[in-house]
């Protein structure tokens, strides 16, 4: 009952279906996946209760935040989380709530204490947060042994594949367009690229949402707007040279470095049948 949201939990008390909470109902809800950088390394060299004790500090500082800002926990995955906003009740603002909550959680980071466990050699403490917007199925979903207040459907497979991309990226949190459409206020973007994930052939755009109060200098985003602009048109040698000015002002910018390596191989190996988005090979 401390994550399954009360609405849910009174109708199916009063045996009343109106939430949907027992038939299946399709519902448009900003869906959110967050997950742990390389906790496979970190439980591998640390004692399990040492591993268990940090992840429940952790929960309850990303899950409190997540409810603050309107939000409801799905399910824990391992050291993930799936967290949705609008699925037992809908805000105007749905995307912008979990933009917000995502934006708040990679800040509180440094609030949760590390000191009890050994993090791997080089390695930060830091998560990768995805976020998409769209239709799901939401229902009691189970059987007479066991049931849970879920979403399926595509968009919640989808965000699972934008969170994936932070770490290709090299950025904590990925929003789709449809996200960026509802945001309003302050938020900051950077438009990174346009993706068809595995499996789909619909392109995605997506685009890095700025957690940190500091951003990129102005020359570089007037290079980097212009290196995208040109790559999306297809026209790679002269993207190159923009993408290859605004790496010398951020050298340390992955997704630049991914986008000036593609304009290359493509400048030498056009892809048949361009329009703008590469096709991803990998979950």
């Amino acid at each position: 009952s401390r994550f399954v949201p009360p609405e849910i939990i009174d109708s199916l008390i009063a045996g009343d279906n109106s939430l949907g909470a027992t038939i299946g109902e399709k519902r448009k809800v900003a869906i959110m996946i967050a997950d742990i950088r390389n906790f496979t390394g970190i439980s591998e060299i640390n004692k399990p209760e040492d591993v268990v004790a940090f992840l429940n500090q952790y929960f309850t500082v990303m899950v409190n935040i997540i409810k603050k800002c309107g939000g409801s926990i799905d399910k824990f995955m391992g050291d993930a989380i799936l967290a949705l906003f609008g699925a037992t009740k809908s805000y105007e603002d749905n995307g912008n709530r979990a933009a917000r909550a995502a934006v708040e959680m990679i800040q509180a980071l440094d609030t949760i204490d590390t000191s009890r466990i050994v993090m791997p050699e080089g390695f930060r403490f830091m998560i990768g947060i995805g976020i998409h917007y769209g239709d799901v199925i939401v229902g009691s979903i189970g059987c007479a042994d066991k049931t849970d207040y879920t979403v399926i459907g595509d968009n919640v497979n989808l965000a699972s594949r934008i969170e994936s991309l932070t770490k290709q990226y090299g950025t904590p949190v990925i929003i789709t367009g449809a996200v960026k459409d509802d945001l309003t206020g302050k938020f900051r973007t950077r438009h990174l690229d346009n993706v068809k994930v595995k499996g789909k052939s619909v392109p995605v755009s997506i685009y890095e949402l700025k957690t940190a109060s500091e951003d990129f200098p102005d020359e570089f985003i007037r290079n980097y707007e212009k290196a995208i602009e040109l790559y999306e048109a297809g026209a790679w040698r002269l993207a190159s040279k923009y993408f290859y000015n605004a790496l010398r002002k951020c050298p340390d910018d992955r997704a630049t470095k991914i986008l000036l390596e593609r304009c290359e191989t493509y400048a030498a190996t056009p892809p048949e049948n361009w329009d703008g988005a590469v096709t991803l090979t990998t979950k």
